[in-house]
């Protein structure tokens, strides 16, 4: 996947997805294929493997499950955000408990989107980010 620039010149939102399940990290690369402006570089199944993505390819927002198998989504936030500052961090979650909320944004994330989602709300809140950074 190779960088790109949207039609009113802004450059690309580059996104890397950190999500277990690989139908669910392929419906959002299909999702976010119809976005001009944001571009996925990256979709890893593991919090190691994200943070390790992360370093490498520096994204603009990294979207990232709560539940990883390797480790949580909060714990791989906190460690992503001191090795990467400036990195926007969305944290998904099936779980719409305010606790949950409130952990996310404890570790430093900028958004909590609850699964199921809409196409329009996950670029909306991708958006919502970088436009907060």
């Amino acid at each position: 996947m190779t960088g790109s620039v949207s039609n009113n010149s802004t450059p690309a939102i580059r996104l890397l997805v950190a999500e277990d399940s690989a139908g669910t990290r392929h419906n959002l690369i299909n999702i976010l294929s119809f976005e001009p402006d944001i571009e996925v570089v990256g979709a890893v199944g593991s919090a190691r493997q994200a943070i390790d993505l992360a370093i490498q390819l520096q994204p603009t927002v990294i979207l990232m499950d709560i539940n990883l198998p390797d480790m949580d989504g909060l714990t791989a936030t906190s460690n992503i955000l001191r090795l990467v500052p400036g990195v926007a961090i969305v944290i998904m979650s099936v779980h719409d408990e305010i606790t949950y909320q409130h952990r996310a944004l404890a570790a430093g994330a900028s958004a909590f989107l609850v699964k199921p989602f809409s196409s329009d709300e996950l670029a909306g809140i991708i958006r919502k980010v970088i436009t907060n950074r």
